[in-house]
């Protein structure tokens, strides 16, 4: 585990209780068995609520002479919106417009897998100012459990002349 994450102790985690036949409990692997099993389960629910959608995923990167990978941005496309669900570009590489490149070619993409609009969050000690100006606009905000620290939704119309 890295020295920057923690996690609670297995003697803090709650110890479960049943409900008629049912066990409601933590999951030993949550992301094995049971996340597929839940996922099958909402896909199935979202598809009977509002239709079958496309999915996909890609990553925009930036590499440096050698091949290293020293940025890059995930982005998720399902039901005409795509999602930027890690956004990193080493702090060496900062300031050079790499990240500005990087999500013109993130929104050029999601674009042309069907989304209308491209969604993120991201936290007051990271990049909100960066999005702003590339005319993403707020839609939400959390007050976080540390003092100073929130966390904002932002999104953009990516549809071109809307």
């Amino acid at each position: 585990m890295s020295a920057r994450r923690t996690s609670a102790a297995k003697a803090d985690a709650p110890k479960g209780r049943r409900i008629g036949s049912y066990r409601v409990a933590l999951e030993a692997k949550p992301l094995g068995k049971a996340t597929r099993v839940l996922g099958k389960g909402l896909d199935a629910h979202n598809i009977a609520a509002a239709g079958p959608y496309k999915d996909s995923a890609f990553v925009v990167g930036v590499r440096d002479t050698k091949g290293e990978l020293r940025g890059g941005f995930w982005v998720e496309v399902y039901y005409e919106s795509a999602f930027l669900k890690w956004a990193w570009v080493d702090e060496k590489l900062r300031g050079k417009d790499l990240g500005t490149a990087l999500m013109e070619m993130a929104e050029t993409e999601s674009r042309r897998r069907g989304a209308v609009n491209l969604w993120l969050d991201t936290f007051s000690f990271q990049a909100r100012p960066f999005y702003e100006k590339l005319g993403y606009k707020v839609f939400g905000t959390l007050k976080m459990g540390r003092p100073g620290v929130e966390r904002y939704w932002l999104v953009k119309d990516i549809r071109g002349d809307a």
